[in-house]
C-alpha cells in the first residue's frame, strides 16, 4: 500500500478520513463534539490551564503519559514507553493509570512513577454511568488532577486520538502537550500529530507521536520482564500439575471482560478436547480468580487460576495462547508467545495480535464492526456464528509453522 501523501490533501479532509478511517466517527457524533468544543472554549478562561509557555527546543525534565484505560491498552504502550525511555533516558516519566493496574508494569524500568487515578467516563460500560454527575468517582478523579498540576511537568502526552484526553492533557497544566486532534479538543495542544492513515494499529497510533518530537520509534520493542522468582513458581506450578518438562504447552483463556467478547467456554473446550485427541500437547486453562472456572474433565487438561503475575510466568511458558480478543492475547504477544485470538465486536486491523505466528478467527462479513462492544442485536452473532473447526484449524496452522520455525533455529544452531 502507497502512503497517503497528506501534504497534497486537505487538512479538513485529511481529518474527516481519520475520524472515519481511525474511529469510525459518524458525522452526528463530530457535530455533538464541535458543539462541545464550543461550550469548551467559552468555559476555558475560567479554568486553571497550563503554567507555562512551552520551550520547543528544551528537552524535558517531566513527561506525564496518560494511559487510563484496562490492560490491553496498557500493553498496546507499552512499546511506546520503551521508545520515549529510549529517547529521552534522562527524563522522568510519569504515568496516568487506572487504578487496579497501577502494579502492572513495576520493574520494567520504563516508567518512574505510577500515578493512579479513577476516570469516570473509563470505570463503567453504561453511558449513564460513565457520566454521573452524582458518581463519587469525580471527586477522587478531581483530586488526582490536582495533584498532576502539582507536579508541573514539562510535556504531557496521550495516543487515544480523544477530546477528553486532550482536555486531560490540558488540565494536567504541562507546557507542552502533545497528541491528535483530529476527534476534537485539537485548540487545547501544543503539537497536534497529523495521523498516518495507513498505519491503524493502535500500537502504532502511539508509537507515531514521536515523530512530532524527531524520534524513529522502533517497532519491535515488545517484551515483558519476569523475575527469575516469579519464572521459579511458574516452573513449581507445571510440576505440582505433574506436567513432564519439556512438554509442549498451550494455553486456552475463555474469558474477556465483558460479555459481548466471549465466544463461549463450552466451544474453547470444544476446542482443547479435539486439540488433546490430536495431539500430545498439555493444556493449561486459565482464569481469573474473580471469575474462576474449571478445565474440562479429560486428559492433559490443566485448571490455571492464579494471581496476575503468576499468570504472566505461566503463560510464559506456553507455546501457543487460544483466547478471545481480550488483555490475555496483548499480553501473550508482549511475552513472544504466538496466539489464535477469537474476534467479534472489534477491529482487529486496530487491535489485533501483531506476530508473524498469530491467527486471528473472524467473520469478516458482519458490516456493524467494529461497534465498540455495544451490540446492536440480542446477541453478538458475529461471535456466535464462529465454530470449534475454524478455531481448530487456525491453532493448527499457528502449531504448524511453531514447529517448522523450531526446526529451522535448531538445525541453524547444529550448523
Amino acid at each position: 500500500m502507497r502512503p497517503i501523501e497528506s501534504n497534497l490533501i486537505d487538512p479538513l479532509h485529511l481529518e474527516a478520513a481519520a475520524r472515519a478511517g481511525l474511529l469510525r466517527m459518524t458525522p452526528w457524533k463530530w457535530r455533538l463534539v464541535r458543539t462541545i468544543e464550543g461550550i469548551l472554549r467559552f468555559l476555558l478562561p475560567l479554568l486553571p490551564g497550563p503554567r507555562k509557555a512551552p520551550n520547543p527546543n528544551a528537552l524535558p525534565k517531566s513527561i506525564l503519559v496518560s494511559e487510563y484505560w484496562n490492560l490491553g491498552d496498557l500493553a498496546i504502550v507499552m512499546p511506546f514507553l520503551r521508545n520515549l525511555r529510549r529517547s529521552f533516558p534522562s527524563a522522568r516519566i510519569s504515568l496516568l493509570v487506572n487504578a487496579g493496574l497501577a502494579s502492572f508494569l513495576e520493574g520494567q524500568g520504563i516508567v518512574d512513577d505510577f500515578i493512579p487515578v479513577r476516570v469516570p467516563w473509563a470505570q463503567h460500560f453504561l453511558r449513564w454511568k460513565k457520566y454521573n454527575p452524582f458518581s463519587g468517582c469525580w471527586i477522587s478523579f478531581l483530586r488526582t488532577l490536582l495533584a498532576v498540576r502539582r507536579m508541573q511537568f514539562d510535556w504531557a502526552l496521550s495516543g487515544r486520538m480523544d477530546a477528553r484526553d486532550n482536555f486531560l492533557l490540558w488540565l494536567s497544566g504541562a507546557s507542552r502537550r502533545i497528541g491528535y486532534g483530529f476527534a476534537g479538543g485539537g485548540f487545547l495542544l501544543t503539537d497536534c500529530v497529523v495521523p498516518d492513515l495507513t498505519r491503524p494499529h493502535r500500537v502504532d497510533i502511539w508509537l507515531h507521536l514521536l515523530t512530532v518530537l524527531g524520534q524513529s520509534p522502533e517497532s519491535d520493542t515488545n517484551g515483558f520482564r519476569l523475575t527469575q522468582a516469579e519464572l521459579a513458581l511458574a516452573e513449581s506450578f507445571l510440576q505440582q500439575q505433574k506436567i513432564p518438562s519439556g512438554s509442549f504447552l498451550i494455553g486456552v483463556h475463555p474469558g474477556a471482560r465483558l460479555a459481548v467478547r466471549r465466544w463461549g467456554n463450552d466451544r474453547f473446550a470444544e476446542v482443547t478436547r479435539r486439540i488433546v485427541a490430536e495431539t500430545d500437547a498439555h493444556i493449561l486453562w486459565f482464569s481469573d480468580p474473580g471469575n474462576p472456572s474449571d478445565a474440562p474433565m479429560i486428559e492433559r487438561c490443566h485448571t490455571a487460576c492464579m494471581d496476575f503475575r503468576s499468570f504472566l510466568a505461566v503463560l510464559s511458558c506456553c507455546r501457543l495462547l487460544i483466547c478471545n480478543d481480550s488483555g490475555p492475547m496483548h499480553l501473550a504477544n508482549l511475552l513472544g508467545v504466538p496466539v489464535v485470538a477469537v474476534f467479534g465486536s472489534t477491529n482487529p486491523i486496530w487491535f489485533g495480535p501483531r506476530g508473524a505466528q498469530d491467527r486471528i478467527v473472524i467473520r469478516p462479513e458482519f458490516s456493524c464492526r467494529p461497534c465498540f462492544d455495544y451490540c446492536i442485536y440480542d446477541q453478538p452473532y458475529c461471535l456466535r456464528l464462529l465454530t470449534a473447526t475454524e478455531v481448530l484449524e487456525a491453532a493448527e496452522r499457528s502449531l504448524e509453522l511453531i514447529r517448522r520455525n523450531e526446526m529451522t533455529y535448531r538445525h541453524h544452531s547444529a550448523t
